[in-house]
């Protein structure tokens, strides 16, 4: 089977990716400043799907933020490391979380590639809610990625989500949910797929907070099953203008990552 698996980026800031939206602690506020924050961050996963395919990647990438009033937006670029079998694409994925797509195909002999990913667009907007905060966004994931390397499926994916959360105390829960429309690269059978996270941020004192969630992504391939994981992350700032977070997930279901660590960093300017 040639299948196509998928790195997330966990960290990357101000998008609509329910992958993402672990990563940020704070409530946000609407203020008349423009605020701008560079991010840089690193990944590295492991898993197996189907009979044996095992792989093991490494990204690290780096984007922009920018925060206006109400809105927000952000933009980051991966650079890949993966060793996995020949057959195996390679790409951080759908906008939302999009897993693995598979299609017919024989070749497993083990390679190693490598190179720039796929751009992510991110755009959202905090609702005028009093009660709760509440924000939709939207997403384009560009293919930059080389298809001739088996870095990236050469097709746009978009997507929607939306996010409701609120503080408790010391706790912020928070449900999310998206929808992704999937690019449909050759010999690929795929299907556009739902996403859902939910879980609490806990604050421990004026700047850190740890974070645990579960999270589901439908398949967006008939051969592949659904990814369900749990995840703890650690957030802290170390001044009022760095922010550092670490991340772990493991998988609950077959053909998820079986392992996932990532550290983020960002810098407000």
């Amino acid at each position: 089977m040639r299948i196509l698996f998928s790195v997330p980026l966990l960290f990357a800031v101000s998008g609509p990716a329910l992958a993402q939206q672990t990563a940020e602690p704070e409530e946000r506020s609407v203020g008349e400043d423009t605020q701008f924050r560079l991010f840089v961050g690193a990944e590295h996963t492991r898993g197996e799907v189907g009979d044996g395919l095992d792989y093991e990647t490494t990204s690290v990438s780096a984007g922009a933020a920018v925060t206006s009033g109400r809105f927000s937006a952000s933009a980051s670029l991966p650079y890949i490391s993966s060793s996995a079998p020949e057959e195996l694409v390679i790409s951080q994925g759908g906008l939302l979380g999009t897993p693995l797509l598979a299609s017919p195909g024989a070749e497993t002999s083990q390679v190693t590639r490598e190179g720039v990913g796929d751009l992510s667009l991110n755009v959202s907007y905090l609702l005028p809610v009093s009660i709760i905060n509440a924000s939709i966004g939207g997403a384009v994931k560009v293919p930059t990625a080389s298809r001739e390397k088996g870095l990236g499926t050469g097709e746009l994916d978009y997507g929607i989500s939306g996010q409701l959360s609120k503080r408790v105390g010391s706790f912020i829960p928070f449900v999310a949910g998206g929808y992704t429309i999937v690019g449909e690269p050759e010999e690929f059978d795929v299907r556009n797929t739902l996403a859902a996270t939910a879980g609490s941020h806990v604050l421990l004192g004026g700047s850190s907070s740890v974070t645990g969630f579960y999270s589901y992504d439908q398949s967006a391939s008939p051969q592949i099953g659904d990814n369900q994981r749990v995840g703890l992350a650690l957030s802290t700032g170390l001044s009022t203008k760095i922010r550092v977070g670490i991340e772990g997930t493991a998988g609950l279901s077959e053909d998820a990552p079986d392992a996932r660590v990532g550290l983020n960093i960002g810098i407000g300017l």
